[in-house]
């Protein structure tokens, strides 16, 4: 009997069992259905914040012109939120501007309906997200490098010697500013070459040889019988052919030359050809003189605020840097600029008066002298802490250079007294000039300013550049020719005036 009672038992466990089986199985399925429709929910909600923000931050770059940043924000929200507006019903988004300083607030919401859910009742999940952007009050300064180099793009250096460079140049005192041209054309035999006039390659009066040609010049030997360290006599360019000359005759304003000279700079021969009357006839000039006058001098005008050069990449340097005041909006921001060659100076404090920031770029009539980077970024740092300074600003020093960092303040040893005033005396040494810099963008940073580097064409120090941009918190660009500084300034107003504030 109880072995009777005891197969009853297990009968009806096993008759319990598998309704339990049941139950469990069907509450697994429903946690797993639930978690798809979760992962639905999270991912939406996930891609509507990401797709928001992003058009918030496009927009904020179009202010202050709401149509413009409503655009864009459209823009950004449909390239960002495909799963939204595939899956979603009841899609909305709008853009609005809270007062704030060029505020933009962009918002979106949209249903997503589930697939497994709906058998608990639950058939669709609700998601939303908002975003607010806005440019950021700005205090900035242009750190602009104005050194020698900053014209040697313009002209050709033909000597072993980097003191010579190649340019046209201007006949004074005698001829007015012009510079010597060929009469008429001459073929690529011909070795008599007539000129408009010979008098500047026959002068024998030193401050005249000193005005043409340089402080190295400074001498009674006429150009074409002069040479020096590193320097042939007599050479000149004409379309690009060199040419020695080893005669003078000045009643016919004739020259005697040897053709097809070669460039002891690269080492290649140049080629005799044809040449077209009026073509330009190029001679050397010293680019390290004491009064560092080698881009004056190679001008071919007068050098004024309207008519200078040619001086690349200066020129097109200085087009880009007025360029970059236009992408800030003076009723916010607030543009200073600086100097810099051999030392550092204040072109323009901070001002909301941006025309007045360009006209300051444009007061530099040519580049001249060394490249001491420590200097400008102190004096840039002088600018961000002097007059027009605000409390709510973000503080921006911006470095333009061309050049490796060669010329500092002081001793060798770093003093940051040295960096306290717009003017020091100077030492020169790349190394140190480095190390002062970088201790100087230590500087800065301590002082809450990032700094943003552009480096200009290829005989750059790019690891030292980048280094300051890193210690400022900053970014460096590379812009190897004067089309892309353009583009360089333009992401450093992108990265500097946009922030997410919710």
């Amino acid at each position: 009997m109880v072995r009777s009672l005891l197969r009853r038992g297990l009968r009806n466990e096993r008759g319990q069992a598998l309704p339990l089986f049941a139950l469990f199985l069907m509450v697994f399925i429903g946690f797993v259905a639930m978690s798809i429709d979760v992962g639905r929910y999270v991912w939406a909600r996930t891609q509507m914040q990401a797709a928001v923000d992003a058009a918030a931050l496009a927009a904020a770059q179009s202010m202050p012109s709401e149509t413009d940043a409503a655009t864009k924000a459209t823009e950004y929200w449909t390239d960002n939120s495909g799963f939204i507006r595939s899956q979603g019903t009841n899609v909305q988004f709008a853009v609005s501007y809270p007062e704030g300083n060029k505020a933009v607030r962009v918002e979106a919401r949209a249903d997503i309906p589930t697939w497994f859910a709906r058998l608990f009742g639950v058939d669709h999940w609700t998601v939303s997200a908002s975003g607010d952007a806005e440019s950021q009050v700005l205090d900035i300064v242009v750190v602009f490098d104005i050194s020698g180099s900053m014209c040697f793009d313009s002209f050709a250096q033909t000597e072993t010697s980097g003191a010579y460079m190649m340019s046209p140049g201007r006949l004074t005192p005698a001829g007015g500013f012009a510079f010597p041209r060929l009469r008429s054309a001459i073929t690529a035999t011909q070795t008599s070459i007539p000129l408009n006039d010979v008098r500047i390659f026959t002068s024998t009066n030193a401050s005249t040889n000193r005005s043409n040609f340089g402080t190295t010049f400074n001498s009674t030997t006429p150009y074409w019988q002069r040479s020096a360290s590193g320097l042939r006599a007599g050479m000149i360019m004409i379309d690009g052919e060199l040419m020695r000359i080893t005669g003078v005759n000045v009643s016919t304003n004739t020259l005697t030359v040897v053709r097809g000279q070669q460039n002891n700079s690269t080492g290649v021969y140049t080629t005799a050809t044809s040449h077209a009357a009026n073509a330009e006839v190029w001679a050397n000039r010293t680019g390290y003189s004491s009064r560092n006058d080698y881009c004056q001098l190679a001008s071919y005008y007068t050098p004024t605020t309207t008519q200078n050069g040619p001086a690349q990449p200066f020129d097109a340097a200085i087009d880009a840097a007025k360029y970059f005041t236009t992408l800030f909006d003076p009723d916010y921001d607030k543009i200073g600029s600086v100097r810099y060659s051999t030392t550092a100076a204040i072109s323009q404090n901070l001002t909301s008066s941006f025309s007045t920031v360009r006209d300051s770029f444009d007061a530099v009539l040519w580049p001249a002298g060394a490249t001491n980077i420590p200097h400008g970024l102190a004096v840039g740092r002088q600018v961000l802490d002097g007059p027009g300074k605000r409390a709510n600003a973000v503080r921006v020093l911006v470095l333009v250079t061309d050049g490796i960092a060669n010329t500092y303040c002081g001793s060798s040893a770093y003093n940051p007294a040295n960096y306290n005033s717009t003017s020091c005396s100077t030492g020169s040494s790349v190394s140190t000039a480095e190390t002062h810099a970088r201790k100087e963008a230590e500087r800065a940073r301590d002082a809450d300013i990032m700094i943003f580097t552009i480096g200009l064409g290829n005989d750059l120090n790019i690891s030292f550049l980048q280094d300051l941009a890193d210690i400022g918190g900053g970014k460096f660009y590379h812009a190897p020719t004067t089309a892309q500084l353009d583009e360089a300034f333009q992401a450093i107003a992108e990265q500097t005036h946009i922030a997410l504030v919710r």
